[in-house]
């Protein structure tokens, strides 16, 4: 972005959770809704009156920055991840980061709203698919009547064989004990969704997954995945 000030735009937030890194992120919002984060917005917008009258909201409409390389450029053709990573789209016909600006659009369920010790406003949500740290331009409420549409086509990504398809998740109860509540559904609910690339299927490899400052390891064999071990 570059010209005049219109046409900047700054982060008035970061956002907070326990995924640091992309692998694991949900590839949707609201696929793992008990996946918790905060919205920790910027001093200069910390103004509790800015907020005033959202806790009549239930949810959010997040606009945020993908977090790509300076060399990501704009890319006509992409190939989604949930058409094996081998079928190329239109990129304005997905969600790929690799489009101008590189902005993305999340809606999020509002869990709180307050101020934290450091007298920095927050919105804590769920159901987010952004990494720790992901920049937050701007968020709007969730209108129902406006923003829902049942009804309407939704292209490649309506196809049956594209619909998301949870695996069983067998994680030992030693392992279980070391993450709290939350942070425990959270992370069953990220395993399900089976974070791999939808172009691999190989029962004998071990996956890493960093999530909650450990780093979980498991594998996959046909509709089960197994955590074996927490780093």
């Amino acid at each position: 972005m570059s010209g005049t000030d219109r046409d900047t735009i700054e982060a008035i937030a970061y956002y907070r959770s326990a995924l640091p890194e992309k692998f694991g992120v949900p590839r949707q919002s609201g696929l793992a809704p008990n996946l918790k984060g905060r919205i920790v917005f910027e001093e200069r917008y910390s103004d509790p009156n800015a907020f005033d009258g959202l806790e009549g909201f239930d949810r959010i409409w997040v606009v945020w920055r993908f977090d790509v390389k300076k060399d990501d450029t704009f890319r006509a053709k992409v190939r989604p991840p949930r058409l094996g990573g081998n079928t190329y789209m239109g990129v304005f016909a997905t969600r790929s980061p690799f489009r101008p600006n590189h902005l993305g659009l999340t809606c999020a369920r509002i869990e709180g709203i307050g101020t934290d010790e450091n007298g920095r406003c927050f919105i804590d949500v769920s159901g987010a698919d952004m990494t720790d740290g992901t920049s937050v331009y701007d968020i709007k409420p969730y209108i129902p009547y406006a923003d829902s549409y049942p009804d309407a086509r939704g292209g490649f990504a309506q196809d049956e064989a594209n619909r998301y398809h949870k695996l069983d998740v067998d994680i030992p109860d030693e392992i279980k004990h070391k993450f709290g509540e939350d942070e425990l559904s959270g992370l069953i609910e990220i395993l399900s969704l089976d974070p791999r690339p939808s172009y691999q299927d190989d029962p004998d490899r071990i996956y890493g997954l960093s999530y909650a400052g450990s780093n979980i390891k498991f594998r996959v064999m046909e509709d089960r995945l197994m955590v074996i071990s927490v780093e």
